[in-house]
């Protein structure tokens, strides 16, 4: 680990966890710029929406030492985006929840895909990290070509949509690949 690695702190989000969660605005305007790598939806959508798992698992890993970038991928590239374990199974079983009006269905990103055929916003996925211990995977090494880091109730739920050929299914979908740096 590089001197400067160390020396990055992510602040916490203050009362993660309470009803009165810190706004994601407060949250942010108290990150330094070595973080500023990090693209702010991914800051809000992984890092102070999951706090406490990102925290223990992923922060070792210094994610603002990542590459981002925005891409755009067909349904067949998201059905590449694996995950360690028994993962993609369990996400296909909640994918039919999600696309035969089941109570999953009604969860608000839910209804917004089942509408819109797309995320509301994109997951986030790691590009040829099969070189790397997944920080919650037992031991076991990324997946390849794509590891799923953060998005597992929309990608079930696009998943579900795909393979039940749901009629609003969009062809292309936006997804935050990370090049992850050791």
């Amino acid at each position: 680990m590089s001197s400067r690695a160390s020396t990055v702190v992510y602040p916490a989000v203050a009362r993660w966890g309470d009803i009165d969660r810190e706004s994601f605005d407060s949250y942010y305007a108290r990150w330094p710029p070595e973080l500023r790598t990090i693209p702010r939806s991914v800051a809000e959508d992984w890092i102070h929406r999951h706090w406490r798992d990102f925290h223990e698992y992923w922060e070792p890993l210094q994610p603002h030492r990542w590459r981002f970038s925005l891409q755009r991928f067909s349904n067949e590239r998201i059905l590449s985006v694996d995950h360690v374990l028994e993962w993609i199974p369990e996400l296909d079983a909640e994918g039919v929840e999600y696309v035969n009006g089941a109570e999953r269905s009604r969860a608000g990103f839910a209804q917004f895909m089942l509408a819109q055929g797309t995320f509301p916003v994109p997951i986030l996925v790691a590009e040829n990290a099969g070189h790397i211990v997944h920080p919650r995977g037992f031991g076991e090494k990324m997946k390849q070509p794509f590891q799923l880091i953060e998005g597992h109730c929309r990608l079930a739920c696009i998943r579900g949509m795909i393979q039940s050929r749901h009629k609003r299914l969009q062809e292309q979908h936006e997804v935050w690949v990370a090049e992850l740096r050791e």
